[in-house]
This record gives structure tokens, sequence and C-alpha cells, in this order.
């Protein structure tokens, strides 16, 4: 949904139509409402004055300047240092803890010192108003081109480089003609035939069903 600061008038409404008692609303609870920010200083402060005590989390990934104006464009307009100050306001405010939230990225933000320097800066501004959730980044594997579609990645047409829906479609004496062909030489085995898709059947628990 992107930066929910950014759209702030229409993140608040939603949020009070959630916590809005029945039946004028959901009747949620707002401890259990959570807003995310990159650190939008302003609207930290607006938030704060709202007097509904939702969780606030910062996604903060970076104690420096430095590195922070890289990963998050909008620090070089508000520093670390003021998006520190806002989450402290939201506190006092509020009451509710604050979260920071740090994707930790090898070899970018994961340095030691970099988490020495975050202690620092959030133990000048008290204790026990804060606390830190680091968060691995997942690892993916890279892959050049588009993704197969399902078909393919479940059949022998998986390594062609003609799209499936452009591939003639043979007919059953061909079918049969080719696979005994393969089956008399020396190759491995290959079965050619269409992939046979699974019948859905309930799960053993009884829980929804599965192929």
């Amino acid at each position: 949904m992107g930066e929910p600061l950014a759209n702030y008038k229409r993140v608040m409404d939603a949020v009070r139509s959630m916590v809005a008692p029945q039946p004028d609303g959901l009747g949620m609870s707002a401890r259990g409402i959570t807003v995310s920010t990159v650190g939008l200083v302003p609207a930290i402060k607006k938030l704060a004055d709202e007097g509904i005590p939702v969780t606030f989390a910062l996604s903060l990934h970076a104690p420096d300047d430095h590195l922070r104006d890289e990963l998050i464009p909008v620090n070089s307009r508000w520093k670390v240092d003021e998006a520190l100050d806002a989450a402290r306001y939201y506190y006092e405010k509020t009451g509710r803890r604050v979260s920071i939230e740090y994707a930790l990225i090898k070899d970018m933000n994961d340095h030691a010192w970099r988490a020495d320097l975050l202690a620092e800066k959030l133990n000048e501004r008290g204790r026990g108003w804060v606390h830190v959730n680091p968060i691995p980044l997942n690892r993916r594997r890279v892959r050049s081109g588009p993704r197969p579609s399902r078909r393919c990645r479940t059949s022998s047409c998986a390594g062609s480089t003609t799209p499936a829906s452009r591939r003639p479609s043979a007919t059953p004496g061909a079918r049969r003609s080719t696979a005994r062909a393969v089956s008399s030489s020396r190759r491995p085995r290959t079965r050619l035939r269409p992939p046979r898709w699974p019948e859905a059947r309930p799960h053993r628990r009884g829980r929804g069903y599965r192929c």
C-alpha cells in the first residue's frame, strides 16, 4: 500500500472505522492495529496528537544518515535523529512503546558498530520506550528471464524456448509413435505424455483440500 502516513487522511479514516464500536465500526482494539512509517516527522506528530493509541512502528533500517540516505530517500528531508525524536514524542503522548523495524542486510547494515550506534541513540532518549525488531532479509535466487508457467514447470516443455500456446498440438497417433521411438533408443527414458493433474482430495485432517 506504500507509505501509510503519506496518505494520512484515508489511513486515519480506516483506523477510526476499525476502532469505532459496533454497529458504526468494527469494534477493534487500537492496540491491535499497527501504523508503520519510514519517518515522515510532521505526520508522526500529528498521529500522536490524534489520541488513538495504535501501535506505532518506525522503519529505520540504518542508524546513520550516510547509509539511510541511500536506503530511504525521505531521509534526505528528515534525518535519523528527527525521526527518533518524533517517535519519542509519540511514546510520550500515547504511552505506547514504539517498535523500530530494522531489516538486516548482509555487509550493508549489519555491522556491530551500527548496532552500537543505534543503541546509543535510543538510550539517549530514555529507556523502556522502544524495542528493536531485527528482520533478517530473505535470500532469493536471482533468475534471468520470466518465470515459466505452471504447465511448463510440470511437463517436459519446461526447457523449451517455444511458448506452450504457440506449440502445435500432437495427435494421439503421433504421440504414441514418438513414445515408441524414444523407448527403443538407448537414451534415458523420457515420458512425453501430457502431465496428469491430480484431482483435489480432502486433507487427512479434514482441513480444506489439496492437490
